[in-house]
């Protein structure tokens, strides 16, 4: 099982990077087939508008995520703000590279099934992007979770 994501816009990650944070969620979650993910890094405005949109959430936000529930092919869309990544970044003292991995891994597990609606959930949500993180590498920072 894969997970494939498809950049719809300029990135600033690389694809082997995408690749790694795909087959570690697959193994980490024993995915069973493959699924197609949209990618798209977006500015302040768009995702304000987009999060307004589909949230009715009137501001700017790092990540959303659309699951498409009739396509078999396609899991869905994930937006991320590449600004706010850029700022939360600087402010955790990690590498931009390593936010945009969080906040791409943080829509995909939404995609999957996951949520932080509770505080079960919001504590096995944030054991998977630790462990997921660690296995890429990365440095995993204090996430804010909205509960």
């Amino acid at each position: 099982m894969a997970i494939k994501y498809v950049v719809a816009s300029k990135s600033e990650i690389k694809t082997d990077v995408l690749s790694k944070l795909s087959a570690v969620i697959a193994d980490k979650l024993q995915l069973q087939t493959d699924q197609t993910i949209g990618l798209s890094f977006v500015g302040q405005a768009e995702i304000r508008k987009l999060n307004k949109q589909y949230a009715d959430n009137d501001y700017a936000t790092d990540v959303l995520s659309f699951h498409y529930e009739n396509n078999p092919e396609t899991l869905g869309d994930i937006a991320v703000c590449t600004e706010i990544a850029r700022k939360q970044a600087d402010e955790h003292g990690v590498s931009l590279e390593s936010e945009l991995v969080l906040l791409i891994l943080h829509g995909t597990l939404h995609l999957l099934g996951q949520d932080h609606q509770d505080k079960a959930g919001t504590a096995s949500m944030d054991r998977l992007q630790s462990d997921i993180m660690e296995a890429l590498n990365f440095n995993y920072r204090d996430f804010k979770w909205l509960v």
